[in-house]
Formats: structure tokens, sequence, C-alpha cells
């Protein structure tokens, strides 16, 4: 045992405060200080001389520990919990004021004090998230992703209900309904980190990421929602084209990228043509309103439509206030109702402050030097700019209705418990940025004695 070494390297991590970067500066030191004791030794010192002269060159461990903790530190993300919680008021100050303007608006009667419940629990879930190690749940994302899956597929045989066009499950312990749907986009992180946990294999790799796609689209076949699973494909799938790109994978980029995306338009055209000839009348009166927007619109589509030519810039338009005031659809046409009473340009600031708040999320994963914190917070940043995307193309008469939603102004527990999950993540990764965290994932071997 070499006292020496040993007592170097105790001494500079007890300066280290984050607990989580010890064991793997500990282990990245003691790597640097092995190779100079086989230099040292290859010129014909004794191994005791050359530990002697490795921990002289260190230097104090003292100072050394005090460097590298300051290296090393948890940054706090104050500023990002300050501009969500402004976001949050901001939506339901909006929302408020939109219900008393608009008989059909955002929140409905007594529902207020639910509405901020939420918030404040999904607030409290985020800051757990970002306090929480990312990577430990990264690293069981197999294991989380079938439990997601035999959770929801099993809550829908036994508790399942639809309303107004969504999937909820009872929870009957705790008087909640929770939305299917919105659940499903959790499975997203999970994606990343298991294509993460295949790079550097071959086609055998992208073909078990492919097939890992599997388990959402089973929920979303159980809900049935077309939407969601054309949505959640489309985002996994992108999930897997960044793996590509970044070089995981032992393939040909070009031809791995045009089997994927060549799968992304053949499907959609199967399930297209299945609809028709075996699917439910409104499943494909639904697929013709996307393919033919202006042949067959359908009321909510005009009234938006209505909505959009004639409203003002900024300020109300007594034409479009009454084409608003004929919509039904909750905060699902949030937006709507606010270009209606406020002008294009609320709208577009509105959606402008969420963009870059999903932009620069976006950029803090991109300069990950972590590669899994790096998947996973591009998968949470493409669930947020697609569901935005969505939104924004229905509250434009440009998709027909189909239970969107957007991050922190609609009305929904269940949307809110997962934004809040997703940006907790995010918020995990830019929090531990500089943190060298553990990636092996450690089981306890239990023996069995007869």
């Amino acid at each position: 045992m070499n006292q020496r070494k040993e007592e170097y390297l105790r001494i500079l991590t007890e300066q280290i405060r984050c607990k989580k970067a010890r064991s793997q500066v500990e282990k990245e030191i003691r790597n640097h200080m092995e190779e100079l004791e086989i230099a040292y030794m290859s010129n014909g010192l004794t191994e005791e001389e050359a530990e002697s002269e490795t921990v002289k060159e260190m230097g104090d461990p003292v100072e050394a520990g005090a460097a590298l903790d300051l290296v090393h530190r948890p940054h706090m993300a104050w500023g990002f919990f300050l501009l969500i919680g402004i976001l949050y008021i901001a939506g339901f100050t909006i929302l408020f004021v939109l219900q008393n303007n608009f008989t059909n608006a955002a929140l409905l009667p007594g529902a207020k004090l639910q509405y901020i419940t939420y918030m404040l629990i999904g607030f409290a879930v985020m800051v757990g998230v970002c306090y929480a190690d990312y990577s430990r749940l990264g690293l069981w994302a197999k294991e989380l992703t079938v439990l997601l899956l035999l959770l929801l597929v099993t809550g829908v045989m036994v508790s399942g209900m639809a309303v107004n066009g969504a999937v909820f499950v009872s929870l009957p312990l705790i008087g909640v309904h929770v939305n299917v749907t919105m659940l499903c986009y959790l499975f997203l992180p999970l994606y990343g980190a298991i294509v993460y946990s295949y790079r550097g294999q071959g086609y055998g790799a992208v073909g078990k990421s492919c097939l890992w796609m599997l388990p959402v689209l089973e929920v979303c076949l159980h809900i049935p929602s077309l939407s969601t699973a054309v949505m959640i494909f489309l985002m996994a799938a992108v999930i897997l084209s960044f793996a590509v790109l970044r070089g995981w994978f032992a393939v040909s980029k070009r031809g791995v990228l045009a089997a994927v995306w060549g799968i992304i338009v053949l499907l959609p055209a199967a399930c297209c043509l299945w609809i028709f000839h075996f699917g439910a009348s409104y499943q494909a009166d639904r697929i013709r309103a996307i393919l033919n927007p202006e042949e067959c619109p359908s009321y909510s589509v005009r009234l938006l439509k209505d909505i959009l030519e004639g409203s003002l810039m900024r300020g109300s338009s007594e034409y479009a206030v009454n084409a608003a005031d004929k919509l039904a659809g909750g905060t699902d046409y949030g937006m709507a109702y606010l270009i209606a009473y406020y002008g294009i340009m609320a709208a577009v600031l509105f959606v402008g402050i969420l963009v870059l708040l999903f932009v620069y999320f976006l950029g803090v994963s991109l300069r990950q030097k972590n590669e899994l914190g790096m998947i996973m917070g591009v998968s949470c940043s493409v669930v947020f700019f697609v569901q935005l995307l969505f939104y924004i193309l229905v509250n434009t008469g440009t998709l027909p209705m189909g239970g969107c939603y957007c991050p922190f102004f609609t009305y929904g527990g269940t949307g809110c418990f997962v934004t809040n999950i997703l940006m907790g993540i995010l918020l995990s990764i830019y929090r531990y940025q500089d943190i060298p965290l553990e990636m092996e994932r450690q089981r306890k071997k239990v023996q069995i004695k007869l």
C-alpha cells in the first residue's frame, strides 16, 4: 500500500465539497500519479523513490484540492428558477384576464385555486429533480422505460377513461386523474439515455435503438392517439439522428439517416392507408382535414382563420374577439384568445420568450462534456420545441384540434407535472455540468447461502 500517495489523495479529495465529484476526481488524479510513478521507475528509481517524487511533484494537496473544488462545483440555477416562476405567473395572469373576456377561455370557474396548486406542486417537483443526479436516471433508463410502460398500460386497462378525446387514469387514493398522453413524453429523455448506452457499437445497436421506440408506441395504441404516436415517433427519430450525426455508432451516417427518415415517411403513409380502410371514421376525417385543410375545414378551424384574418398587430379587434368568443377549447386555444384580445405581437412576444428559453437549454445541452447529459438535454429540448410547434399550428388553424399543450400557458395538472420534470432534468444538467459524475452502474450483489 502506497501510504504517502493514499494520504495525499485523501487530503486532496477532502477539499472538494461536492461529494458527487470526489470519486471521479480521485480516480483521475490517481491515474495521473501512477503514470508519473511509471515514468520515474523507467528512469531507474525504485517504487518507493518514484512514489516520493510523484507526491512531491503534485504539490500541496490542500491547494490542489481547493483549486479543483472551484472547478467542480454545482452551478446554482437561481436565475432560471426565477424566470420559470415569472413565466408561470405571467401565464396564469394572462389566462385569468382572458377568462373575464371570453366565455369559453382559459380557466374554468372554481379551478383557479386548483391551477395554483398544480403550479406550486410542479415547481417543487422541478426543484427536486434539479437537485437530483440526472445520471442516475439515465443509467437505469431501460428499467424505468419498462416500468413506465407497465404502469401506463395497466392504468389504461384498469381505470382508463376518455374525456374530450384524451385518456385519463383515475388515482382514487389521492383523488386525481392523470393524462396518459402527457405522461408519454417522459419516455423521450429515457430514450435518449438508452441510445447513449449503445454508443460505440454498430448497426445492431441502431436496430436496438429503433426497437426501444416501441414501448411508447404501445402506450399510444392503448389510448389510442395517432397524433401522439406520430409526434413521439418523430421526436425519437430526431434523437436517434442526433446520435448518428455525433458519430456514436460505427455505421454509415448517410445510410442510417436515409433509412430512418425513409421509414418516417413510409410508416405514416401506411398508417393512413390502414385507417382509411379499417380505422374509425372520425380518425379518417381528421386525416382528411390535415391533408386538405381548405377543402373540409372544421368549425374551429374556420374560427381560428377568422381570428388571424381579423386581428391587429397590437390591441384587440372586435371581429377577432367575436370569433374567439365562439371557440370552445379552453386553454388549448389560449394563443388564439391572446391574439384576439392583445394582438399578434403579444403572442409573438410570449412564444419568443419560450423559444429563447428552450434554445438556451439546448445550447447548454450541446456544450456538455458528459455525453449522457448532452443526449438527455437534447431530448427534453426536442419535446418542448415539438410541443410548442404543434400548439402554434393548432392555434393558427393549420392543424385540426388534437389535444395540444403549451408549457407555462395551458391548464392541466399532468401537463404541468411533465413540464416540470423535463425542466428539472435540464436544470440538473446545467447544475452538474462541471462535475465528473460516475457513469458506471453499480449493483449490489446478494449472495444466498444454502
